[in-house]
């Protein structure tokens, strides 16, 4: 299975089975309860190895919120928005269109539409900064751009995008685009001052992305 696949798989099981406890009367319908149960069904089902190894970190990171937070982890609340998200780009299984040339470049025209500065004529082998006195710019290593997409268009490998701006538009923006992107750092990138972010074939990320707030369901 791949992750896209493992992900959802984990999100949906613990969303029914926290319904099922609530429906036989063993959790209160209120969040304290419900944070609570998702808590321990995490560690419990990591403790069993219930669900693959890709899922692992989530899995992790939740478990320690549940612990230091409570129920303002919102492990409920994140769950349902992955479960949105994936269930609406891969309605099935793991499915999805192939990422073209054609989108980027769109997303390009977008950006520049937006009025952010966009690089991607060079190639960036080494520590870079771009000078945009303010501006949001965007960036691409020239080389691996023209490496990423085979020569039907379409992206084979999964290709950084470095990026400084405010992120829940840029997310909302690819997704207009058909893209998905997951988080590889906030800020220390090998361009200066900016994140770093990873578009993959078919969506098919081997971690979580960025979840866009667009697809967020009503709590």
């Amino acid at each position: 299975m791949s992750y896209v696949e493992d992900i959802k798989l984990l999100v949906d099981t613990a969303m029914t089975e926290l319904q099922d406890a609530k429906n036989n009367g063993k959790v209160q319908a209120n969040p304290n309860s419900e944070e609570s149960f998702l808590c321990r069904w995490v560690a419990q089902a990591g403790k069993k190895q219930r669900f693959n190894p890709s899922v692992t970190p989530n899995m992790t990171e939740w478990v320690q919120q549940g612990r230091s937070m409570g129920k303002n982890a919102h492990i409920k609340g994140r769950m349902a928005h992955i479960s949105a998200v994936y269930h609406h780009q891969f309605p099935v299984g793991d499915e999805h269109a192939a990422i073209t040339r054609e989108q980027f470049d769109a997303l390009v025209t977008s950006l520049e539409d937006a009025d952010w500065m966009v690089h991607t004529e060079h190639e960036i082998t080494r520590k870079v900064r771009v000078l945009s006195e303010g501006q949001s710019s965007f960036a691409v290593c020239a080389k691996a751009l023209a490496a990423s997409f085979n020569e039907a268009g379409e992206l084979t490998k999964s290709l950084s995008l470095y990026v400084r701006g405010q992120e829940a538009g840029f997310v909302e923006l690819l997704l207009s685009h058909g893209l998905l992107v997951t988080k590889v750092t906030d800020y220390k990138s090998i361009v200066k001052y900016h994140g770093e972010y990873k578009i993959w074939p078919h969506n098919r990320a081997t971690s979580l992305v960025v979840l866009p707030e667009s697809l967020k369901p009503a709590s």
